[in-house]
């Protein structure tokens, strides 16, 4: 029976040590040994990886953005020449503000208008005004520097393409006149 004990202990310490050994050194003694990456070097790896994705994914929602521009200023250069082509063709006048004397324009922060009446009395404008309001659209006052009189618009804008939806709109309105004009901002 001593005998037995004394195998048992004899396989047991070295098993014991085995399992101490891979209890303190972990898979990473293992994976060294057998010449494959341990676990530290497979999280820089890993960290890598990311960072290189997470550049590609930068990288590519950048030239997205670049298409995405092109595309936007294609369309606005087809609105623009849509737009001018159908004012030419309804023969719509453009009146650029170094024309107009004493407008004041150092008020109104966009290029174009489009004009769709004038006004000597002031409060005749603003009634116009509201009345536009009211209709849905985005009015525009322009004043005259001398005396009161302003003309009154829609569709204040940077864009010229955005003056062709906007009229087109307009003329079936019953207070839109054909004497209608673009105010064009020098």
């Amino acid at each position: 029976m001593m005998k037995v004990q004394t195998q048992m202990k004899r396989r047991l310490v070295p098993g014991a040590l085995v399992l101490l050994v891979l209890a303190v050194t972990g898979c990473d003694f293992f994976r060294k040994v057998a010449g494959r990456p341990t676990s530290s070097e497979l999280e820089v790896r890993r960290v890598e990886i990311a960072a290189q994705e997470q550049a590609e994914r930068e990288a590519q929602a950048r030239a997205q953005a670049v298409r995405d521009s092109i595309a936007a200023v294609e369309k606005a250069v087809a609105d623009s020449a849509a737009a001018e082509t159908f004012f030419r063709t309804s023969r719509v006048m453009r009146i650029r503000s170094h024309t107009l004397r004493g407008i004041k324009t150092e008020d109104f922060p966009y290029r174009y208008c489009l004009v769709l009446a004038g006004f000597s009395q002031p409060g005749n404008g603003e009634k116009f005004s509201e009345q536009l309001k009211e209709a849905g659209y985005e009015p525009a006052i322009l004043r005259y520097t001398r005396g009161s009189s302003t003309v009154v618009g829609i569709c204040p804008t940077d864009r010229f393409g955005d003056l062709k939806e906007a009229y087109e709109k307009v003329r079936t309105e019953k207070f839109f006149s054909r004497d209608a004009w673009i105010f064009i901002k020098d």
